[in-house]
């Protein structure tokens, strides 16, 4: 199942009791405000956002690596880039649990 932003701000909307829109603008302002924290990454140090309780999404520098090109054995040098990730708390993966277990027992 993959859920679209459109149906999220429907169930956000229902649930919240505000306007589509008004969570359209809001979802837009956070895609710009996790983007700008995203641009301060520094070497020495990754930055990590809560995005929602038990969430955290960041990214942090990989430095540039010697490598070896696997298809002509040749050293390179892999820039240095960005990674992203994903973190969830032993919280929310416990009642992400148990509401399954919930479910499959019901």
């Amino acid at each position: 199942m993959f859920i679209t932003r459109e149906t999220m701000i429907r169930k956000l909307a229902d649930k919240s009791g505000y306007y589509q829109r008004d969570i359209r603008a809001l979802l837009h302002c956070l895609d710009e405000v996790v983007l700008d924290c995203f641009n301060d990454v520094t070497a020495d140090e990754e930055i990590s956002v809560q995005v929602v309780k038990g969430i955290k999404v960041g990214c942090k520098v990989v430095e540039a690596r010697d490598r070896v090109d696997p298809r002509t054995q040749e050293p390179i040098v892999v820039p240095e880039t960005i990674k992203p990730f994903a973190k969830f708390s032993q919280d929310f993966r416990l009642a992400i649990q148990e509401q399954y277990d919930e479910k499959k027992d019901g």
